[in-house]
């Protein structure tokens, strides 16, 4: 069953690339069909009418485009019969067909630019390979608006190579500008160079289940088959399990990071600033590093002071802390912010364990 649907799908491809063939030259042969028939027309004009070459020109083609000045008319009775095989019988139809056969193309063009059946011309823009199995259609909305939102990407053309949409992209994402697809195979070495990854800047290859360990040997194979195009891009791939990460750096990945489909953001960093997506992965976890909180009142000291303490008595780094009096939660603020703080929030390794205390007994201390 499998391979007459495999079968059928190759005939459905090759009956439509022998569709566009056929209408390509269709329009070349009425198009030369149509020269001969003017041209005659013309020479008639001449030997018949006795006109010159321009005006026989110009009754031919004021004629055969039904726009009838009536300024310059065949008289003889041979020009007339002329008029009426040649261009009546002849031209006029030929015309209409071309016209219609032209209109019929530039329909197909824009059906297969859709359905992401149009190979794009593209340099110097981003690949994103796959997508995620779950949510992938707003996933991708979501990750392309980073982009958008990013001053060194705003411009920048996005192709999408994936199997999602054979209808063609969700106006959600089309409408966020210069984003465009191919229906393809990531895996397939055809379909990347479809997508023109050679000249790509940037290429994303994205996890088709960030639940799956298998999405890493998918993965594994798509570096190998950019490497084969001789891909010069950034390469960042997302990782499902933490010991494939060397594998898939020695593959070619020029960045890795785990599957995160809550924060898009995580990639576009990883562009825009390298490595501080490892610094925003690190924040989900309790490797070395971990995130504390400390109730201590602290009024006294600017925020430079607060920092410097900690940094060299070995007890963290101060990241943010909780307002007093708004309650609200204040990130990264400038050095000679005077704080009211109600509680301080730390970066520290797993085996600096400070209490409340320690913190109360160190920013008490007079300098």
């Amino acid at each position: 069953m499998h391979s007459l649907l495999k079968l059928f799908t190759r005939k459905r491809t090759h009956l439509k690339h022998t569709a566009h063939y056929n209408l390509i030259h269709a329009i070349i042969r009425s198009c030369l069909t149509l020269s001969i028939l003017f041209s005659l027309h013309i020479i008639c004009m001449i030997h018949y009418e006795g006109l010159n070459l321009g005006d026989a020109t110009w009754l031919t083609f004021t004629t055969a485009t039904t726009v009838g000045y009536g300024d310059i008319s065949a008289a003889s009775t041979e020009g007339r019969l002329a008029t009426i095989l040649l261009l009546y019988l002849g031209g006029i139809f030929i015309l209409a067909k071309v016209v219609g056969d032209y209109f019929d193309y530039r329909l197909e063009i824009r059906d297969k630019k859709h359905k992401g059946l149009w190979n794009w011309d593209m340099h110097n823009h981003i690949v994103i390979l796959n997508t995620p199995a779950h949510a992938g259609e707003r996933y991708l909305e979501r990750l392309v608006n980073q982009f958008r939102l990013s001053e060194k990407y705003a411009d920048t053309s996005i192709y999408l190579l994936t199997r999602h949409f054979p209808q063609g992209l969700p106006h959600f994402i089309t409408e966020l500008g210069n984003v465009v697809h191919y229906h393809g195979n990531a895996s397939n070495s055809d379909d990347l160079a479809k997508a023109c990854v050679n000249k790509a800047s940037e290429i994303i290859v994205l996890a088709k289940n960030e639940d799956d360990e298998s999405s890493d040997g998918r993965t594994f194979d798509i570096l190998h088959r950019l490497n084969d195009l001789k891909v010069n891009a950034t390469v960042l791939v997302e990782c499902v399990e933490d010991y494939n990460r060397e594998r898939l750096q020695n593959a070619g990945a020029n960045r890795v990071i785990r599957p995160m489909r809550a924060y898009p953001e995580m990639i576009v960093r990883a562009f825009v600033t390298p490595g501080s997506e490892l610094i925003i992965e690190n924040m989900f976890n309790s490797d070395n590093d971990e995130y504390r909180r400390y109730d201590v009142n602290i009024n006294h000291l600017a925020w430079s002071e607060v920092v410097t303490r900690l940094i060299t008595h070995n007890m963290g780094i101060a990241v943010a802390y909780i307002d007093k009096n708004t309650k609200q939660l204040v990130y990264n603020p400038p050095a000679n912010t005077m704080p009211n703080l109600q509680a301080l929030i730390t970066i520290s390794k797993d085996n600096n364990q400070f209490s409340n205390d320690d913190i109360k007994t160190l920013v008490s201390k007079e300098n």
